[in-house]
């Protein structure tokens, strides 16, 4: 509880007007001087050995109590001095209200505090948790025990404010468990790793769809690094300079192919290469059953096995469409006499 104090004023020093009654509660000062007196109340003054408190104030007049502070009402005389001065109760309510705040530090936020302390001053601008929500713009999201990111989150979280390494515990993806005793399931453009473990029963589950556009391949992909300018659908083999260069039936040194191109590459340059999977290519026209070998035009595949002197047969694949192959290279080649 605040602590009221008298009201003060400096140099507030008057005399009686005119004799007093020890029963008087009313009394004038000097003409013209009540304004040295404060316009608030209560105010102690000093007449003779008598303390009274003024309750208020009309121009000269001065309403007063009697007796203060175990003083005794008794007569004064006109002339007598009228003064506000410092009394034993100005200090012990001063005393009374530090030796208070010190015993009540800290200060009970319960009882000791009034109000609202706004936002500015880094509040709430709020007696309670719903208004405190809206003041802060924090809506319905901030009581919900779950966020659904399919409803609750807009917008896109951009790459710089995801951390390199991102650990979930607990949860789960496509409805398999993270951190479970259930391996996560998913759909991933790319998955980075340094080891692939297949357990026992495991298996590596290619999309069981053909690829759809001329050029599209599913399979086992290495880069490499082409050593002349290579289109996707050209059959390679490793050169002695470790770069991948045309693959040519009836050159033995071109041979045998160990894959075909699925992007362009240039020399010096990485190039994709697949040694075992499906492809499709619109220039191709095979029978379905088809054996594909490695052409004797450079780069090429065909469905006719060479057949000339000193030409290398190495069947690479078995057509599944017109213009779908599925290769295996397995480097495995015949030189015919």
């Amino acid at each position: 509880m605040a602590t009221t104090f008298l009201e003060v004023k400096n140099n507030a020093v008057s005399s009686l007007a005119a004799d007093i009654t020890d029963a008087a509660t009313s009394l004038t000062v000097a003409s013209g001087e009540g304004s040295k007196f404060p316009s608030a109340y209560p105010f102690h003054i000093s007449i003779d050995d008598e303390i009274l408190s003024c309750t208020n104030r009309s121009s000269d007049v001065l309403t007063v109590v009697r007796a203060q502070q175990s003083t005794s009402n008794v007569e004064h005389s006109s002339g007598a001095t009228v003064a506000l001065n410092i009394t034993a109760k100005s200090v012990s309510d001063l005393n009374t209200a530090v030796n208070t705040l010190e015993n009540n530090h800290p200060v009970d936020l319960t009882s000791d505090v009034t109000g609202d302390l706004p936002i500015a001053d880094g509040g709430t601008g709020a007696s309670d948790a719903a208004t405190a929500r809206t003041n802060l713009g924090l809506g319905s999201l901030a009581t919900q025990s779950s966020v659904d990111l399919a409803s609750d989150v807009t917008g896109s979280l951009p790459d710089g404010n995801i951390a390199d390494a991102l650990t979930v515990s607990g949860g789960t993806v496509d409805n398999s468990i993270i951190g479970g005793s259930t391996a996560a399931a998913g759909t991933f453009t790319t998955v980075t790793a340094d080891t692939v473990s297949i357990t026992e029963d495991g298996k590596v589950d290619f999309s069981n769809t053909a690829p759809g556009t001329s050029g599209d391949a599913t399979g086992v992909i290495f880069s490499f690094t082409a050593g002349a300018t290579l289109a996707v659908g050209d059959v390679v083999y490793m050169g002695t300079s470790g770069k991948v260069l045309l693959a040519d039936a009836d050159a033995a040194s071109s041979m045998p192919a160990l894959g075909i191109c699925t992007s362009t590459g240039t020399d010096t340059n990485p190039v994709d290469v697949m040694i075992q999977g499906i492809m499709k290519l619109t220039g191709w026209s095979f029978t379905v059953g088809d054996n594909i070998f490695v052409s004797t035009t450079a780069g090429d595949v065909t469905s006719t096995a060479p057949s000339g002197s000193g030409d290398t047969v190495q069947k690479v694949g078995v057509a599944t469409a017109s213009d779908g192959v599925y290769f295996n290279f397995n480097t495995t080649e015949l030189v015919l006499a």
